[in-house]
C-alpha cells in the first residue's frame, strides 16, 4: 500500500508546471494595474475639477459683493444653499483672520461667537464644521496637520511658526 498523495499547497510550483495559470495572473495583474492607473488618473481629475470650482465661486461671491442684487440669482440656491455658504464663507473668515493654527474646537468657539445666527438651526454643528473644513482644504483654501493627536486647521495664506517648525522649514535666522 502507497502513502496517499498530499497536494501541493504552493501555487508558484503549480504555476510553474501549469503555464495556463501563469498566462491568467499575468493578464489579472496588468487589469489590476490599468484599473489602478484609471483610479489615481481620476482621482487627479476630480482634484482639479473641486480646485476650479472653488476658484468659480470665489469669484461668484467677489462679485456678489461688488455688484450686489444686480447679478441675477442661481436658481440652485435655496435657504440651505444661503445657510451652507454662510457657514464655509465664516470659516473662510476665520481661518483667514488666524494668525495661528486653530483647532477645529477654537474655529467652533470663535463661529459661535461672532457668527451666532449660523447656529440657530438644530443640527450636529460640530460635525457640518469638520466636514466644511475638509472641503477647503480639498479646495487648497487651507490646510491641515496633526500635532499632539489633535488637528489643527489654517488658512492656505497665513504662516504659523509654530507649525513651520512641524514640516522643519523654519526660516528662523
Amino acid at each position: 500500500m502507497s502513502a496517499p498523495e498530499v497536494p501541493n499547497s504552493f501555487p508558484a510550483a503549480d504555476a510553474a508546471v501549469d503555464p495556463a495559470h501563469s498566462l491568467r495572473n499575468h493578464d489579472l495583474r496588468a487589469v489590476v494595474e490599468r484599473a489602478h492607473d484609471q483610479l489615481r488618473q481620476l482621482t487627479l481629475h476630480g482634484q482639479q475639477i473641486a480646485h476650479r470650482i472653488a476658484i468659480i465661486k470665489r469669484t461668484i461671491n467677489g462679485l456678489a459683493l461688488l455688484y450686489g442684487e444686480e447679478l441675477p440669482r442661481s436658481p440652485e440656491r435655496g435657504a440651505t444653499a444661503e445657510r451652507r455658504r454662510g457657514f464655509m464663507n465664516a470659516c473662510r473668515v476665520v481661518l483667514t483672520r488666524a494668525d495661528t493654527c486653530l483647532s477645529t474646537q477654537e474655529i467652533y468657539a470663535i463661529l459661535k461667537k461672532e457668527f451666532p445666527d449660523l447656529f440657530r438651526p438644530p443640527g450636529n454643528h460640530y460635525a457640518s464644521l469638520v466636514t466644511i473644513l475638509s472641503r477647503l482644504v480639498k479646495y487648497g483654501e487651507a490646510n491641515t496637520f496633526l500635532r499632539n493627536r489633535s488637528r489643527f486647521w489654517q488658512g492656505q495664506q497665513s504662516v504659523d511658526q509654530r507649525s513651520a517648525g512641524l514640516s522643519g522649514t523654519s526660516d528662523r535666522r
